[in-house]
């Protein structure tokens, strides 16, 4: 006689959706109870839980690794996608998106840098291959990035194989099935393989704080695909995806999400781009300013001037004099560290007011003069972040950190010669600052000049293959180096 399996309560899955969101950021209301009772029982065994009830104890009463929260959320999203899925999407994206970009650059620059982030099995990045193959079916000359990213490794790792079954199929034309697919012995499709060869698989968090970054080549994106995979955070992880989704667009680069996800979209300041189908969104160019962002001329910079901290205001909002023989009431109450903190959790302007608090008592630290550079520069205020960098500068000219962040914002605003000078200075200060040079080689490659591209990625793998596997690397969004070596040899050097 066999004992009956215990049931996993309503309390239980309360605990458990609240730990899950508190720590990967997913989202599980009453009303999704039963698609978490769904992935648990399906991930358990991974676990090594013959019952979900087990698996659900030991996850509520246990601390865990990033790898296994990471392991538990590909169970918790819905791997569901075949080819060419959403007709109206891929439509657009051929007959006016990749077809503009292309006519745009045949006599200039000629690349295309495109993302499909939450990519599950590869169906999605590998049509939009098939859709550039198309429109290009001889690229040479063309620099071509297809970067595609999941959460669940299982995914990646058939994504990267790409054999698929029928059930893949159910919206594809006969014709690209025809053209880009071979039958296997298995009742298996394999892709042609120079397909296979345009996308780049690797893993992703979306709601973490990794991109964009030169590290996984997220930065300057023509056009980002993040489809159905929204509507899975809470409400701040998501505001937070959509506003870094939106950095790591270049200008007028076009942001695709689901009909039901469109209104997270607008929030990030984005603008509408509509067809008669669909509706995508769209990164609009910054007004033109005339702000000088020359390194040679940092002593024309001068620091930004804010309003004063809350406990000033106060004073006049209360009507009463502050006692000039005692010290402002907030005066060393704040600490680096708040700063720090708020600005991980996104709280950019409080970092700010934080930090112009405490440059009152301490005007010449340079560690705060950054902190506030990188708060414009997620702001987007670049113009702002590059003037705290320079004054930075002006206060440590040694630090090889203070240019790599200049170079960054050089290139969001797209001075791509200024921020290769300001990487060859943080090279010059240190010559082993390997993601300087995995900058400088997506800069080239972007421009087309191959030979200056792969010979910094070579100088980056040289430095990445003497350093321990499971070792950090430095301004790397915590990469480690064995990840990096990766991800360069399978996505950069093809």
């Amino acid at each position: 006689m066999t004992m009956k399996q215990k049931q996993i309560s309503q309390e239980q899955l309360s605990q458990l959706s609240r730990h899950i969101c508190k720590t990967i950021g997913l989202e599980f209301p009453e009303n999704r109870y039963k698609d978490l009772t769904r992935g648990i029982e399906e991930a358990c065994s991974e676990f090594g839980f013959d019952h979900a009830y087990d698996c659900v104890e030991w996850l509520i009463n246990n601390d865990f690794t990033k790898e296994t929260w990471d392991k538990l959320a590909g169970y918790l999203t819905i791997g569901e996608t075949y080819f060419f899925r959403d007709s109206a999407v891929f439509k657009l994206l051929k007959d006016k998106i990749l077809h503009d970009l292309i006519y745009s650059r045949w006599h200039h620059e000629k690349y295309l840098r495109i993302w499909s982030a939450a990519c599950c099995t590869g169906e999605e990045p590998y049509s939009i291959a098939m859709l550039i193959d198309q429109l290009l079916s001889s690229r040479k000359g063309w620099n071509i990035s297809i970067i595609a990213t999941d959460i669940n490794e299982k995914f990646l790792n058939k994504a990267k194989k790409g054999l698929y079954t029928q059930w893949s199929f159910r919206n594809t034309p006969d014709d690209i099935r025809q053209k880009y697919f071979k039958i296997m012995d298995n009742n298996k499709y394999a892709i042609h393989p120079d397909i296979r060869r345009m996308v780049s698989f690797f893993y992703l968090n979306l709601a973490e704080s990794g991109y964009p970054s030169f590290s996984n080549n997220t930065t300057e994106l023509d056009v980002i695909c993040c489809r159905n995979v929204l509507m899975y955070f809470s409400v701040d992880i998501r505001e937070r995806v959509v506003r870094s989704l939106a950095s790591c667009l270049s200008q007028n680069g076009i942001l695709i999400v689901s009909p039901g996800e469109a209104d997270y979209a607008k929030k990030a300041g984005l603008s509408t781009f509509r067809s008669s189908e669909t509706t995508v969104f769209c990164k609009s160019p910054p007004p033109k300013k005339t702000f000088s962002t020359s390194l040679t001329n940092t002593h024309q910079l001068k620091t930004p001037v804010y309003p004063k901290t809350n406990a000033i205001r106060e004073s006049s909002v209360t009507g009463k004099k502050p006692n000039k023989e005692m010290d402002p009431p907030n005066k060393n109450i704040y600490t680096y560290e708040q700063a720090l903190k708020k600005f991980n959790e996104g709280a950019y302007r409080k970092s700010i007011e934080i930090l112009t608090s405490m440059m009152e008592q301490d005007k010449k630290n340079s560690s705060y003069m950054i902190l506030q550079a990188r708060c414009f520069a997620n702001l987007k205020e670049y113009d702002t972040a590059i003037s705290w960098c320079n004054n930075a500068i002006n206060c440590n000219r040694l630090d090889p950190a203070y240019y790599y962040l200049m170079a960054s914002i050089l290139q969001e605003q797209g001075n791509n010669e200024n921020a290769i000078k300001a990487l060859n200075q943080a090279l010059y200060l240190e010559p082993s600052l390997i993601m300087a040079y995995v900058a400088i080689g997506m800069i080239r490659r972007k421009q087309g000049r191959q030979k200056d591209y792969l010979k910094a990625i070579d100088n980056a793998l040289y430095y990445l293959k003497n350093m321990e596997p499971d070792i950090i690397v430095p301004h790397s969004d915590n990469m480690t180096a064995g990840r990096l070596i990766q991800m360069l040899e399978t996505m950069f050097v093809k």
